[in-house]
């Protein structure tokens, strides 16, 4: 009984990344940053968009989790989502929504702080290679910014495409917005890249040399993808370079789903798409 308890807690503390005091102190913070944020903006609620207010809880939310703790930012996830319900959505001080897009702000904020979070503590694991992690933070955070302020699809998109060719070394970038099956070789989460019936070894050779796919989903639903073209030959890639892709794509989904829910300007799978309803989405 204990050897399982022994491997429980080596797992745990593995996963989490809590070495004694400084991991309590990293989740202590998370804990009670964003309600105190919260709290300091109630004044300001009535007078400034909740837009304006969530962007206040992401800079606080990326500022905790920078350090790169998992088990804060899922903390810092959880409680700016709660805290910014509690104290800055209608009805007041209610663990209760009225409006669909505060609901969004508040997935957004739980999604951002996990993202962040997952990047940090996997660049804190990848000291040598010191340039990669900032990137992917600083990308990472000016797309979170356009989305949560609201911006429509498309100056989302070109962001995400913009930041994807520096960071997986590509010659260029695309948007498809095609919601037919995705095909191989494509990016899954958590990072890994899918090559037929194993994973491509990205961390020796780099992304393979036909295009690769990114799928942007939101919701479980496929809502399109960006293709990768001219990938480097021969150049590793970090696996948290992957893993920034991912949540890259993410908040491209739910910027696509908040244009428009249904993405009825996107035709089925041999059929020809309205210019007219992809124009009024957003997309290319």
């Amino acid at each position: 009984m204990s050897g399982h308890l022994s491997k429980v807690k080596t797992a745990w503390h593995k996963v989490f990344e809590v070495p004694g005091r400084a991991g309590k102190a990293s989740a202590a913070l998370a804990a009670v940053a964003p309600p105190a944020a919260a709290a300091v903006l109630v004044p300001f609620r009535s007078d400034i968009t909740n837009t304006a207010l969530a962007l206040v809880m992401v800079a606080v939310v990326v500022v905790v989790v920078t350090p790169g703790r998992r088990l804060a930012a899922l903390v810092a996830g959880i409680s700016a989502g709660l805290w910014f319900d509690f104290f800055l959505t209608r009805p007041y001080e209610s663990f209760s929504i009225s409006r669909s897009a505060d609901i969004q702000t508040t997935v957004l904020l739980f999604v951002v702080a996990v993202g962040v979070g997952e990047l940090a503590a996997r660049d804190r694991q990848h000291r040598t290679d010191s340039t990669s992690g900032t990137e992917g933070l600083t990308a990472l955070q000016s797309v979170s910014e356009l989305v949560t302020g609201g911006a429509a699809a498309k100056p989302v998109i070109d962001a995400v495409r913009d930041a994807l060719v520096p960071l997986l070394y590509l010659e260029s970038c695309r948007f498809d917005p095609s919601r037919a099956p995705v095909t191989v070789p494509f990016i899954e989460r958590p990072g890994f890249v899918s090559y037929a019936v194993y994973r491509w070894d990205a961390a020796g050779q780099g992304l393979p040399p036909s295009p690769v796919t990114l799928p942007v989903r939101s919701g479980g639903r496929l809502l399109g993808r960006f293709v990768l073209e001219g990938p480097v030959q021969g150049v590793p890639l970090d696996d948290h370079r992957l893993v920034t892709a991912v949540v890259l794509a993410d908040l491209t989904g739910t910027a696509l789903a908040r244009s428009d829910p249904w993405r009825p300007a996107v035709a089925a799978p041999g059929r020809p798409v309205n210019p007219e309803a992809l124009k009024a989405s957003g997309a290319d």
